[in-house]
C-alpha cells in the first residue's frame, strides 16, 4: 500500500511541475522550454554555399538518411523498416522546421532527443559538421523553389 501512495504520489508531482512533457505527446521537442536558452538562439556559423551543402549532404548521407529518409521526409529505411514510434523528425514539414532555430536542431543532434532513437553525436561529429548538416536538412523545406 506505501508502495502504491509513493508512486501516485510522485506522479502526481510530475504531472503538477512538469505539464509539459505530458502535452509535449510524441515529441518532446515541441514542449516548452525543452531547449536550453544558450542553444534555442544560436546561429549556423557557416556561411550557406554550395561547399557547406555538399559536406552537409555527404554526412546527411553517413548519419541521418537512414531514419530520416532520402527526401528528408522521417521515412528512412531503419524508422519504416523498424517501426520507429515516435517516428524521426520530417524535414518537409515547414509547419516543424519554421518553428526551429538552428540552435534548436543544433541541440538535438548534439544532444540526442530523449524519448526516439536519436542518440547525441557531439562525441562523433565535430561542430562544423553538425552545423553543416543544419545548412542541408533546411534544403528539404524550401518550398518556394519547389512550387515553381
Amino acid at each position: 500500500m506505501n508502495f502504491r501512495k509513493t508512486l501516485l504520489t510522485l506522479a502526481m508531482a510530475v504531472a503538477l511541475f512538469f505539464p509539459s512533457l505530458l502535452i509535449a505527446g510524441e515529441d518532446p521537442t515541441l514542449a516548452p522550454g525543452y531547449y536550453p536558452k544558450e542553444y534555442a538562439g544560436m546561429k549556423n556559423p557557416l556561411p550557406f554555399s554550395l561547399s557547406t551543402l555538399r559536406e552537409g549532404r555527404r554526412l546527411y548521407v553517413g548519419h541521418c538518411e537512414t531514419c530520416h529518409g532520402v527526401y528528408g521526409d522521417g521515412k528512412g529505411n531503419s524508422a519504416v523498416i523498424g517501426k520507429f514510434d515516435p517516428m524521426p523528425r520530417d524535414f518537409t514539414d515547414d509547419n516543424i522546421m519554421s518553428k526551429k532555430t538552428d540552435g534548436m536542431l543544433f541541440y538535438s543532434i548534439s544532444k540526442g532527443v530523449h524519448g526516439t532513437r536519436m542518440f547525441a553525436r557531439e562525441e562523433i561529429m565535430p561542430a562544423k559538421e553538425r552545423w553543416a548538416v543544419i545548412h542541408y536538412v533546411r534544403i528539404f523545406t524550401k518550398t518556394e523553389e519547389k512550387e515553381k
